[in-house]
């Protein structure tokens, strides 16, 4: 998303910032502050006062910097969207299975989409309803490194 609306504003976007070169970061800074590029947005799984940095001058401008802690959705919200993702590969699963995913995968947007992806290739490939009990094998198959094995619906 930040590449979406780095490309919309004519801005800059930097995912994992906290893992950027520090003079790199100093010049993107310098560049918006000298109204060179339109904005800067930094993201990364730490605050910025938690990164390796050693620039005063960098320090003091990700210091001035406004901060905001996205959280993961909760089910409310990611509810109707993995329904939706379901839809648009033409798939009506459960509340069963929507509420397994929920519990049992990671809650980001982009990794049920992933997911999504998968279990309907899976069950698509075994010529079965996609359902909790698929899912929970299918998950088991995956978290055990096991990448070609596909469980059958029995």
């Amino acid at each position: 998303m930040g590449q979406a609306w780095a490309a919309e504003t004519k801005s800059v976007f930097i995912d994992s910032a906290g893992s950027v070169n520090e003079a790199e970061l100093f010049n993107i800074m310098n560049q918006a502050l000298n109204g060179e590029v339109s904005g800067v947005l930094l993201a990364d799984k730490l605050p910025p006062g938690e990164w390796d940095i050693k620039m005063p001058d960098l320090i003091s401008r990700l210091n001035n910097t406004p901060l905001i802690t996205v959280e993961e959705p909760d089910d409310d919200i990611l509810e109707p969207i993995i329904r939706r993702l379901f839809e648009d590969q033409g798939r009506v699963v459960s509340q069963d299975l929507i509420a397994y995913l929920l519990k049992y995968h990671e809650r980001s947007v982009a990794a049920q989409r992933e997911i999504v992806i998968e279990l309907e290739a899976a069950a698509q490939g075994q010529k079965v309803d996609l359902t909790k009990a698929f899912a929970a094998k299918f998950l088991k198959a995956r978290s055990e490194g096991d990448l070609f094995a596909v469980p059958s619906e029995e």
